[in-house]
This record gives structure tokens, sequence and C-alpha cells, in this order.
């Protein structure tokens, strides 16, 4: 059977319920799309914390070639590694004394 000819034996009354149902199914699967677990906002979220991470990732990838390059220096530098070692680790050379005026 044809739908038009199934519209055409309705009453206005059974007309506006599938109306009415149509409507009511159509919100319904609207607000799952939505709100559902796998919906929209979940979407959403998922897409904030994926550029979150990745923006952390950048910055930690940053300060991994800052701190391998000051690796490379003590390394590879006599001068740098006497200066890190005076100025963070107060070192002295053998034969050296420190005098504090106050």
């Amino acid at each position: 059977m044809d739908l038009k000819k199934i519209f055409r034996h309705l009453n206005k009354t059974e007309m506006r319920a599938l109306v009415l149902v149509g409507i009511l199914s159509l919100c319904a699967a609207g607000a799952w799309l939505f709100f559902s677990n796998n919906g929209i906002l979940a979407y959403h979220n998922l897409q904030q914390r994926i550029a979150t991470v990745q923006a952390e990732n950048e910055q930690l990838k940053e300060e991994n070639r800052q701190l391998q390059q000051k690796i490379d220096k003590i390394k590879n530098d006599p001068a740098y590694l006497e200066e890190t070692a005076r100025r963070d680790y107060d070192l002295l050379k053998k034969d050296e004394v420190i005098f504090e005026f106050k």
C-alpha cells in the first residue's frame, strides 16, 4: 500500500497523534545524539582534551630540547660546566676561599 493512501485514510485526531509521535521521536533522537556518551558533547569535550594534551606535549618537547642542549654543553664545554658548578652548587676550586662581608 502507498503512503499517500495511508495518510488519506487517517482522520484529524490520528494525523495529530502521528505528527506528535514524529516530533517526539525526533526530539528524543536529537537529545540522544547530543547528550549520550558518544554524543556531540562528549566528542567536543574529547576534542578539547586532545588539544590541551597536544599543547602540553609541545611544551614538554621544547623543555626536553632545552635540557638536551644543557646536557650537551655540560658534556662538551668545560667553561660552562665550571660556571654551572660554581653558580648552582657553590663549588670551589682547590685552595679557593670565599670571604663573606656583611
